[in-house]
C-alpha cells in the first residue's frame, strides 16, 4: 500500500465508492470515523471496493488512537504518502511525516495552518492586511485588548476548528457574561485564545488545491449569513462568484500571494481561506486552513465548474499525474451556491422529501423521527441545498428562498 488517507466520515461520504476508487486506483489504506448511521460494518461494505484496508474510529477528530494506529502502520513500511482531508489531521500528518521520513509539509510549517496567532503574525509581517489581534491567556489580557480596540471584538481558540468556542462580543455586558462562565478560570491549564478586532464587511472564501507546487483549482465565493449564526441554530450559505469578475480575480490574487509567498503552505495541499472585504473595498485576511472547506463547498464548486476538485486533488496526492484542465475561469459552466441549515435541539417530526424549485440542483436532509442536538461546531447540518442562477445575486436570493421554504415546511417537537 502506497498511500495512507486520513479522513473524517463526513468527507468520505461526500463521494461515492467508485469516485474514491477512480481517484486512488485502490492504492490507499483508509482511516476514518463512524456515526450512528454508519457503523464500521456499513463503511467497509460500501467502501471496501475503493479501499483495500479500512479502519474506523469513534469520535474521529478527537481520538488520539487515530495517530497511534497511523504510526504503527507507517512503522511497518511500504507507505510513501500521507493524505489528510481535515483540519484535525493537518498536524497529525505532519508529525507522522517527520517521524517516518515521508515527503510533505512538516510540523514546523504545518503549525502556521493551525495556529491562528502564528498565521496572522506571519501574514502581518509580510504586509498582508489583518485585523488587530493579540494572544490572550487570561481575563486581564482580554480586558486590556478590549480597552485598546473597543467593541465589537472576537475571541476564539488559537487552534480551533468549526467555529467552536468562538465568540463575538458586542459590549462590556457580553464580555462580563462570558467571563462569568469561566472562559479562562474554568480551564485547568493556561489557555491560548486569540482576540481580534471585529471586521465589518462582506465575508468571502476561496477553495481549491495545489499539486507539485502548481495551483490546479481555485474558486471564490461570497458568504451569506455567519458561522456564528449557523452554529447557534441558523443557516450559512455561499454564492460562487463569477470567476471573470473583478472581485473574484482580486480575491484569488490575494489568496495566491498568501499561499505561494507568505505562509509555508508547501507544494501540495487542499486549502480553505476566509477573508473580508471592508466597505472601502480593502481585503483583510480572516484565516487560512490546509484542508477541504466544510459543508457542501465541494459540491457547490462541482455544480459551477463541472470539476470535483476534491477527487482531483486526492488523485494527484496519491502520486498520479495531475489533471490537465483549463484555467479555472474557463471551466465555469454556471453560477451556483450552497446553503446548510443547522438543527434545532429536539425531535424532527416533519421534513420535506423534495424541493419544489427547478433551479435546486441537489437537496439532502436528515431523517425525521429522531432527536437532534444543537451543533457544537459547524459540521452538523440538518439540510443542504445546491442551487444555480444567472447571477450571483440571483443565486443568493434563491438560497434565501430555500432557507425560508425549509423552515416553513419542517416541524419540531420538544418531546
Amino acid at each position: 500500500m502506497e498511500n495512507l488517507i486520513m479522513s473524517p466520515l463526513k468527507v468520505l461520504l461526500h463521494n461515492t465508492p467508485q469516485e474514491w476508487s477512480d481517484a486512488t486506483q485502490n492504492t490507499a489504506h483508509l482511516l476514518t470515523g463512524t456515526d450512528h448511521d454508519h457503523p464500521p460494518e456499513w463503511i467497509k461494505a460500501h467502501y471496501g471496493d475503493a479501499f483495500p484496508e479500512i479502519e474506523c474510529f469513534e469520535n474521529y477528530g478527537m481520538n488520539d488512537l487515530v495517530a497511534k494506529r497511523a504510526d504503527r502502520l507507517l512503522a511497518n513500511g511500504g507507505f510513501k504518502r500521507i493524505i489528510p482531508m481535515s483540519e484535525a489531521d493537518v498536524l497529525r500528518a505532519a508529525w507522522l511525516r517527520e517521524r517516518h521520513g515521508l515527503t510533505g509539509i512538516r510540523p514546523e510549517d504545518a503549525v502556521y495552518m493551525r495556529d491562528k496567532f502564528l498565521m496572522k503574525q506571519c501574514a502581518s509581517a509580510a504586509g498582508v492586511p489583518v485585523a488587530e489581534f493579540r494572544k490572550v491567556r487570561n481575563a486581564f489580557e482580554l480586558l486590556d485588548f478590549a480597552d485598546a480596540v473597543g467593541f465589537p471584538l472576537v475571541l476564539k481558540p488559537i487552534s480551533g476548528k468549526g467555529s467552536a468556542q468562538t465568540f463575538i462580543l458586542n459590549s462590556e455586558t457580553e464580555l462580563d457574561s462570558l467571563l462569568s462562565s469561566g472562559i479562562f478560570a474554568g480551564i485547568d491549564r493556561e489557555p491560548d485564545m486569540l482576540a481580534e478586532a471585529f471586521v465589518d464587511g462582506t465575508q468571502l472564501r476561496v477553495d481549491g488545491y495545489y499539486s507539485q507546487g502548481v495551483c490546479r483549482f481555485m474558486s471564490a465565493a461570497r458568504y451569506i449569513g455567519s458561522h456564528i449564526d449557523f452554529l447557534h441554530g441558523g443557516f450559512m450559505s455561499s454564492a460562487i462568484l463569477d470567476a471573470r469578475s473583478d472581485l473574484s480575480r482580486e480575491v484569488i490574487g490575494f489568496t495566491r500571494n498568501l499561499l505561494e509567498k507568505v505562509l509555508p503552505f508547501g507544494p501540495d495541499g487542499l486549502f480553505h481561506v476566509e477573508l473580508w472585504q471592508r466597505p472601502d473595498g480593502k481585503l483583510v485576511l480572516g484565516e487560512a486552513a490546509q484542508r477541504l472547506g466544510g459543508g457542501s463547498i465541494s459540491q457547490g464548486n462541482r455544480a459551477s465548474f463541472g470539476v470535483d476538485f476534491t477527487m482531483a486533488a486526492v488523485r494527484a496526492f496519491c502520486g498520479f499525474e495531475p489533471d490537465d484542465r483549463p484555467h479555472t475561469e474557463a471551466l465555469q459552466e454556471q453560477l451556483a451556491g450552497q446553503t446548510t441549515i443547522s438543527p434545532q435541539a429536539g425531535v424532527l417530526t416533519k421534513v420535506p422529501q423534495s424541493a419544489p424549485f427547478d433551479w435546486v440542483l441537489d437537496y439532502t436532509y436528515a431523517p425525521a423521527g429522531r432527536r437532534y442536538q444543537a451543533m457544537r461546531h459547524t459540521n452538523g447540518e440538518i439540510a443542504t441545498f445546491i442551487v444555480s442562477g444567472a447571477t450571483s445575486d440571483q443565486v443568493e436570493e434563491r438560497l434565501r428562498t430555500c432557507v425560508d421554504w425549509f423552515y416553513a415546511n419542517t416541524e419540531w417537537s420538544d418531546e
